[in-house]
């Protein structure tokens, strides 16, 4: 018995396309008997989560740098937005702190110095968008060339804070693995302002020749954003 196979097409714009094309679907549906298959979300603990991803620095403060103009605000940047298109895609809400090169202290002008006029304005924009998380991404240098690996930082006394920073590390280390305690205590302005679990994920080391050439690397880059991805997913999961 041979097959037949039917194409249909559909004109029209907008709402009206959309409500043909669902309409000739349906009909399609009930002449074949078939039934159709529910759309679930691939990751229910993420749906409509908001969640502040922050790339730091920006602006004047390059943040991390060597010799030959490799700096930390650039890369934290591109990691940050992978981050926030695997939310999207998980049906989460992103809201990106910064979406280009600059700094954030004109919008928190009530702080003496510059410097924290910009980390106010961060915890800000996650406080006034009712954010359930704020993820602030760094990039790490030490004196050392041997040192590398990601290491994510909570405020103390925050438990939910470090249940956060213990998620996202257990799935970095598969990616950028340290040597020695990852999830540390970190006494940082945007931790202890923020008051909604807040971490700082530092996922590695410029000061490292090999890291750095992986930061630089787009392929890396994504990985470390799906790991910070699948940390936060573990970490709705749990709640």
């Amino acid at each position: 018995m041979r097959k037949r196979i039917l194409v249909v097409v559909v004109t029209g714009r907008g709402a009206i396309g959309l409500l043909l094309a669902t309409s000739v679907l349906l009909l399609l549906v009930l002449a074949t008997g078939r039934t159709m298959p529910a759309l679930a979300p691939l990751y229910p603990a993420m749906v409509g989560k908001v969640i502040t991803v922050d790339p730091g620095h920006g602006g004047i403060d390059p943040g991390s740098h060597d010799s030959e103009g490799i700096l930390e605000k650039d890369i934290v940047l591109e990691i940050a937005r992978d981050v926030c298109h695997l939310l999207a895609r998980a049906r989460a809400v992103p809201i990106l702190t910064r979406h280009g090169d600059w700094e954030m202290s004109p919008l928190w002008p009530e702080e003496k110095t510059r410097h924290r006029q910009d980390l106010a304005a961060r915890i800000h924009i996650a406080h006034r968008t009712n954010s359930d998380v704020f993820v602030s991404i760094h990039v790490n240098k030490i004196g050392s060339k041997s040192t590398s690996g990601a290491i994510v930082f909570y405020s103390k006394n925050k438990p939910e804070s470090k249940r956060l920073a213990t998620c996202i590390q257990q799935a970095m280390k598969d990616v950028a693995p340290f040597r020695g305690r990852s999830v540390l205590e970190g006494d940082y302005y945007v931790l202890n302002a923020a008051n909604i679990p807040a971490v700082i994920v530092e996922v590695g080391f410029i000061s490292s020749p090999e890291e750095k050439e992986l930061l630089l690397t787009p392929s890396h880059r994504g990985r470390l954003a799906d790991a910070i991805f699948r940390g936060l997913l573990s970490f709705f999961e749990g709640l």
